[in-house]
């Protein structure tokens, strides 16, 4: 295998930024096509969105290459303690939600739909799941500085 430089800060930072503005442009063009009455609409913004996230798939694929086998080990260590963890939260709050019958209505503005509360749901899991990534991440890294 060849060599690869690692990245610095400044590469880092440009990663964040390139990862950045495929979000606003998916976002905004997502919405754009989105706009478009019936089923064009919907092909053209997944196919969009499919785009957008095969652009980043290519930028995540550059740089994990470019990781050090600690980094890595690192991020594999925080997905799977971190995220699942995250994930069992989603699910606790999933199935508090369901087996009680909370009225949602006061939670949600008058106009949302079934697609609003799915998103919101995958949303919030998401969140739950990086939040607890980056716990896990911090922390198997102090684990590792304090010897």
């Amino acid at each position: 295998m060849k060599s690869v430089k690692p990245l610095g800060a400044v590469g880092v930072i440009g990663i964040v930024v390139v990862l950045f503005v495929l979000g606003v442009v998916a976002g905004i063009g997502a919405a754009i096509l989105s706009d478009r009455p019936g089923v064009g609409g919907l092909i053209g913004s997944g196919a969009f969105l499919i785009a957008v996230m095969a652009a980043v798939l290519v930028v995540t694929i550059w740089w994990w290459r470019r990781l050090d086998e600690a980094a890595r080990e690192a991020h594999k260590w925080a997905w799977y303690w971190g995220g699942s963890a995250g994930m069992a939260v989603g699910l606790a709050l999933v199935l508090t939600v369901t087996t009680r019958n909370v009225d949602l209505g006061r939670f949600m503005s008058a106009d949302a739909n079934a697609g609003d509360l799915i998103v919101g749901g995958m949303m919030s899991i998401l969140l739950f799941q990086l939040a607890d990534y980056a716990l896990a991440w911090g922390w198997w890294w102090l684990a590792r500085m304090r010897g």
